[in-house]
């Protein structure tokens, strides 16, 4: 069981190897091709800051990536207000990291959904 987790959530295999996701301040979760760092992203969302999900642990505080830092192929970022940069992590702040990502059933899904006369497209991944 334990071996299935880690090769799950590694995300080092087969078709996206060469890529990160990263959940912006909407709560889009967008692909980024690599190579990439954490400034060519910072950029698209100004005022935030770049966090690994796998760094994010309730009661420590946020560990901001670097400009500079580049990014890791398989791995999970947020990005997330500079007002919170000097702030803890909260169990609030993991429950959202999740929804966004955990939503809907097959892992790394996209399904087109209507709503009100409204059509888009959504990825559900985990």
């Amino acid at each position: 069981m334990g071996n299935y987790a880690s090769c799950a959530l590694s995300g080092g295999h087969g078709r996206y190897s060469k890529s990160a996701k990263v959940i912006f301040p909407g709560g889009e979760v967008r692909r980024v091709d690599l190579p990439v760092n954490a400034a060519e992203l910072m950029l698209d969302a100004p005022n935030h800051f770049l966090v690994s999900a796998q760094e994010m642990r309730v009661g420590r505080r946020f560990s901001p990536l670097a400009a500079d830092e580049d990014l890791d192929a398989g791995a999970f970022y947020v990005m997330l207000p500079m007002k919170r940069v000097n702030s803890a992590v909260t169990a609030a702040d993991m429950a959202a990291l999740w929804s966004p990502a955990g939503e809907g059933g097959g892992r790394g899904s996209s399904r087109t959904r209507r709503r009100r006369g409204k059509t888009w497209r959504t990825w559900r991944g985990r």
